[in-house]
């Protein structure tokens, strides 16, 4: 029965929510471009790569994080950068993908702009649809430590996107040092524009910081939301609102969040009745993938196979789509599930 969840997860249509394309890169083009810069370098090898993702805990993570930014040398890596990222998650039968970009870190250097990143990005999600039908929409992460002042010029230059691309705002980073509040205008702007909007909380900071997202920026969804647990006020709330949220298992224990998969409150919040998804996160510093997310769900955490249907139906109501294109995809999901479970004739649902 393993094998044949395991394979399942494979072939089921998925949708991925919180996913940062440059946590994403496929090793393999991810070496390239460090062989661009440094080809006597230390990292020669896939295996090099791996051993250099290994994370002790969030603030070496983020040092990590900085580390492989160093590599993008040019505004045409993000174009490569989005066609290979949607490539891989086509491969795993991701059919629509909200997937969070930062800009904001590469404009220290020469020749890079909130613009011309952006601009890059959607010229290589175009051409992923072109080629393999992976729908994907792009959310600009202000970064938090960056303060409101740079997150008002980051919304400023990428409003000319909006709906060409670009469909919302998130605010990433070292969340536990910079609370929401400070993002309050930023947020009320950017929803007056048409954005969507969303934001980190409840990873690194604890219940108070979702509590700042949901009151003070008014998100639309969680990223990650895993420490809601200790409020139950929160919980019962999310649950009342069905505000999503964006949960990423794998990356949460890797990153020290959890201290074991066991540990991760996915299945009780999903017992109680909120809304979550399930996401990769940054899959390639993680060494996971959406698939694995799944199997994890499945063999660590007892989701049934009826669950696990339940779970992507639900990244198609939290995500961004309009109505009719909900009610499309939940349609296109539901058949294709029909199929999968008929064809490995599998009596689970």
């Amino acid at each position: 029965m393993d094998n044949q969840i395991i394979q399942l997860i494979a072939e089921m249509p998925k949708v991925e929510l919180h996913l940062h394309l440059e946590g994403a890169i496929p090793l393999e083009t991810l070496l390239q471009f460090i062989h661009r810069k440094e080809p006597h370098g230390s990292i020669q090898t896939l295996d090099d790569l791996r051993q250099k993702f290994t994370f002790t805990d969030f603030a070496h993570f983020i040092q990590m994080w900085r580390w492989k930014d160093t590599f993008i040398t040019d505004e045409r890596d993000f174009e490569e950068i989005a066609y290979q990222v949607l490539r891989e998650l086509h491969r795993q039968h991701v059919k629509y993908v909200e997937a969070f970009y930062a800009p904001g870190g590469y404009l220290q250097r020469a020749n890079f702009s909130v613009q011309g990143i952006t601009a890059a990005l959607i010229a290589g999600k175009e051409k992923a649809f072109r080629d393999f039908g992976i729908q994907c929409e792009l959310i600009i992460d202000l970064i938090r430590d960056h303060g409101p002042a740079k997150g008002m010029e980051y919304l400023d230059a990428v409003t000319p996107y909006l709906g060409k691309g670009v469909i919302g705002i998130g605010l990433g980073g070292s969340e536990h040092q910079f609370p929401a509040e400070a993002y309050a205008d930023v947020y009320r702007e950017a929803k007056a524009r048409g954005f969507r909007v969303v934001a980190h909380a409840g990873e690194a900071a604890g219940a108070d910081s979702i509590w700042a997202a949901v009151e003070h920026l008014g998100v639309e969804r969680i990223g990650h939301g895993v420490r809601a647990y200790e409020d139950p006020q929160l919980v019962a709330l999310l649950r009342e609102r069905q505000i999503p949220l964006e949960m990423c298992v794998l990356s949460n224990m890797k990153t020290g969040v959890c201290e074991s998969v066991e540990a991760h409150p996915i299945k009780s919040y999903f017992e109680q009745g909120l809304l979550v998804t399930v996401n990769s996160d940054d899959p390639t510093l993680f060494n996971t993938s959406l698939n694995q997310e799944y199997i994890v769900l499945a063999q660590q955490l007892g989701f049934t196979i009826s669950d696990l249907q339940h779970v992507s139906l639900n990244g198609i109501d939290a995500s961004f789509m309009s109505e009719e294109q909900k009610a499309s995809m939940r349609s296109h999901f539901q058949q294709q599930w029909q199929q999968l479970i008929q064809r490995r004739n599998i009596h689970a649902l």
